[in-house]
């Protein structure tokens, strides 16, 4: 049961030969389990990982961790679980230590059945370590529920569909190297996997499953199901369809679809009770047909699917351009834009995404999107429809060649735009632009029209905070010739060092209020902007892993003004103090938590 932290939990034996990790400094993972709160295991980098290996499945009700420095800095770091040593559920995700040397402990769920132990760490709040100095592991003998699993092996269509049909709670169906094909999609439907026993569809082999020809996978009314490994070359159909279900995991999949010359979505979610799902370490591309890479399409009722996230994706090689209807993601559509998603697009690698001016398009409500890296891509990060929505910590990287490289451009009310670093754009860095429809300011006028819906609407209370835009085409663009220009919005504390353009261009008289920014290299304002509210001077940058940042001497430093309390970190994942100007907070780190992305930290092959 939950918070079963009773005698009838017992420690479990853990050798330490039965210990691995990603990596180490030396302090090895074995010193984990050797009693000695002197000794440790430790690694540096957001997503390192230590494991443990329980010899057989087991019920595990609770944990304890002691962690080196534990009485001045708080750890965070995720719990994960497997049956298989291959796909792993997370048990308990983000969770904070507290300011506590000896060991602590960590309860949730019992998870049952499980062997394998994984804890993810993301750093503590000093820098990006992971050290424990122990670790112990509380509960039982599995109940047997879910058992083991049953693993089903299968090598043909038939035998697969067969075993789709058939599959239970714990399940996995491994798919020898080969390729299935068949006319119609395989399906799945009202399957009901656990958290502990999810239904597992994954290739024998990494990426030697192919799904071909008329074939694709369709998952509708189901819940924890993975789809793991496989690689889609199938022509004219989705490749997954996510229909009414939730708590579904793809990773680590090819999504490499035959082009039809008309409109093909790769991986669409849709339907009602969509929750929860998991997108992550796959790659996309290329793609030359119409429609989107991912979409989300929504319930038909105005909802859109809630809580997912879209993570380490490798999305390339998107072509040739078009006015219009060819996004990498569609978060969305205009039908569903009054709704709440509560979604995540994070860390993921878009690189010659050159499809259409909205690489990433978000059409629904209280998203996240950050910490993505857009890397030579023609189009930009838009939120087209929808409020309260934030991006924070992406890097745009242009070649200052490449027509139509753009930044960030917002409709709708309440956005947060910050920490995002932008070098050698050709297009719009970052656009408030005016609309075309006015929402009013709670945003949600009644009984607004089809056409309402999918205009571009006015801009409430945007902030627009603590950015980084240099060498590029623009700066930050308030306003243009639509209607309704921008109202009651801030822009603070941005470094725009650019030799081209007006770096602060107000396209639209408005109400905007600017403080603490920083402007240098070309045309400041176009208005009679005060110092206080852009400043004219040199940033003094230095380059720190091929990006500028702040130098020791910069005039940034501590210069920021106003209160923006959601700005607490850098891009880099720095803890901030006294805030400086610009995405950067200055410090003498060479390397960080966050960074700009490569196809080796994404993709069905990154760690």
């Amino acid at each position: 049961m939950y918070g079963d932290t009773s005698s009838a939990a017992a420690k479990l034996s853990i050798p330490g030969t039965s210990v691995t990790a990603s990596a180490d400094d030396g302090n090895v993972p074995a010193n984990t389990v050797d009693g000695n709160l002197a000794t440790r295991w430790s690694a540096s980098g957001d997503g390192q990982w230590i494991q443990y290996d329980l010899g057989a499945n087991k019920k595990l009700a609770y944990m304890k961790i002691a962690f080196l420095s534990g009485d001045i800095r708080t750890s965070t770091f995720d719990i994960q679980a497997s049956t298989d040593n291959v796909s792993f559920t997370t048990i308990s995700a983000n969770v904070t230590s507290s300011l506590n040397t000896a060991l602590q402990t960590f309860d949730f769920p019992d998870a049952d059945p499980v062997r394998y132990v994984r804890i993810v760490g993301h750093g503590n709040s000093v820098n990006a370590w992971n050290s424990y100095t122990e670790v112990e592991m509380y509960g039982g003998d599995s109940s047997g529920s879910g058992g083991s699993g049953t693993v089903v092996p299968v090598s043909t269509s038939s035998q697969l569909s067969s075993a789709l049909s058939n599959a239970a709670a714990g399940t996995t169906i491994v798919l020898a190297n080969g390729t299935y094909t068949q006319s119609t999609p395989f399906i799945i439907t009202g399957k009901q996997g656990t958290s502990a026993a999810p239904i597992t569809i994954k290739a024998a082999n990494q990426g030697q499953a192919i799904i071909s020809g008329g074939a694709a996978i369709h998952i509708s009314s189901s819940s924890y199901v993975t789809i793991e490994g496989l690689k889609f070359t199938n022509t004219g159909n989705t490749a997954i369809l996510l229909d009414g279900s939730n708590h579904i995991r793809v990773t680590r999949n090819t999504f490499a679809l035959a082009a039809t010359g008309g409109d093909l979505i790769w991986l669409q979610v849709s339907g009602s009770n969509s929750h929860h799902n998991q997108i992550d370490h796959n790659d996309f591309g290329n793609k030359s047909d119409t429609a989107p890479l991912i979409a989300y399409q929504g319930d038909g009722n105005g909802n859109v699917s809630q809580y997912d996230v879209i993570e380490l994706n490798y999305f390339h090689d998107v072509g040739p351009w078009v006015a219009n209807g060819k996004e990498t993601i569609r978060l969305g559509l205009s039908s569903v834009s009054l709704s709440n998603g509560y979604n995540t697009i994070q860390n993921n690698l878009f690189e010659n995404t050159d499809g259409e001016p909205e690489i990433v398009s978000v059409k629904s409500g209280n998203n996240t999107v950050r910490y993505n890296t857009f890397k030579t891509s023609k189009g930009g990060l838009t939120s087209r429809h929808g409020h309260s929505n934030s991006f924070y910590g992406n890097f745009f990287l242009g070649d200052g060649v490449e027509s139509n490289q753009d930044g960030i451009r917002i409709y709708g009310n309440d956005h947060k735009i910050y920490n995002n670093y932008m070098e050698k754009l050709t297009g719009n860095a970052i656009l408030l632009d005016s609309g075309s429809y006015d929402g009013g300011s709670d945003g949600y006028p009644s009984n607004p029209s089809s056409s309402d819906l999918t205009a571009q609407w006015k801009i409430y209370r945007a902030n627009v905070v603590n950015n980084t835009i240099v060498d590029s085409a623009t700066g930050i663009i308030v306003g243009s010739g639509k209607t309704y220009p921008p109202q009651d919005s801030r822009v603070a504390n941005n470094i725009v060092r650019n030799t081209v353009g007006t770096l602060y261009n107000e396209a639209a008289t408005t109400n905007t209020v600017f403080e603490g920014n920083i402007g240098y290299g070309s045309t400041v304002n176009n208005k009679s902007r005060a110092a206080a509210e852009i400043w004219n001077t040199n940033p003094l940058f230095t380059t720190v892993g091929g990006l500028q940042k702040l130098s020791d001497s910069s005039p940034a430093i501590n210069y920021a003004k106003g209160s923006y309390a959601f700005v607490t970190k850098d891009m880099d994942g720095e803890t901030r103090s006294t805030n400086d100007t610009g995405a950067d907070e200055r410090s003498n780190a060479t390397t960080f938590s966050i960074r700009p992305l490569t196809p080796a930290d994404v993709g069905p092959l990154a760690p």
